[in-house]
């Protein structure tokens, strides 16, 4: 039996390239307060929402959720609250393998996707389980948008290129379904 853990492509959708630029420097300015210096990626996740760069692209994020809530069947039929966070990945970052399913005791998401805003011709983003099985999606290029389900494990080995990698990661929450 292979491994396959569960996954779809779901659009591309590519950012200019002065917006990459602008995101790429207001990251920057807050690595230089908050993050520290290590070979783990530099994720926006832990700031406050109003500190996050990405937020001007709340409504393209909404819409992008909508959608795929409307793909997989059950727009119509929930509620959900989603979240997202941008990482960048320097030469040699990487990110441990990890799941979305339970982070903590105030979030327990149905959905994950990736946005690859700007990224590397390494394929650095792999599905992952237990017994080191992976599985590297092909689709990794810039702009691309998968989904998966919450609880499949993955990770970011590390960036060998001097490009930097640059992502938004994002949950969707179901909160309520309708009977």
């Amino acid at each position: 039996m292979s491994f396959k853990p569960p996954y779809w492509y779901h659009d591309n959708i590519k950012f200019s390239e002065n917006d990459l630029k602008i995101l790429k420097s207001e990251i920057d300015d807050l690595r230089e307060k908050k993050f520290a210096k290590d070979k783990m990626h530099i994720s926006t996740f832990f700031l406050e929402k109003y500190e996050r760069p990405e937020n001007k692209y709340l409504q393209l994020y909404k819409g992008i959720v909508e959608d795929i809530t409307k793909n997989v069947g059950i727009y119509y039929k929930v509620t959900y609250d989603v979240s997202f966070w941008t990482q960048l990945y320097d030469e040699g970052m990487f990110h441990n393998p990890h799941h979305h399913a339970m982070i903590n005791s105030h979030w327990d998401s149905t959905i994950s996707w990736v946005h690859f805003l700007d990224v590397p011709e390494q394929k650095c983003f792999r599905f992952t389980d237990t017994k080191g099985n992976i599985l590297i999606p092909n689709e990794q290029n810039n702009g691309d948008i998968i989904c998966f389900p919450s609880w499949v494990w993955h990770e970011v080995i590390p960036n060998e290129s001097k490009k930097r990698r640059l992502v938004t990661s994002g949950n969707i929450q179901v909160t309520h379904y309708d009977d």
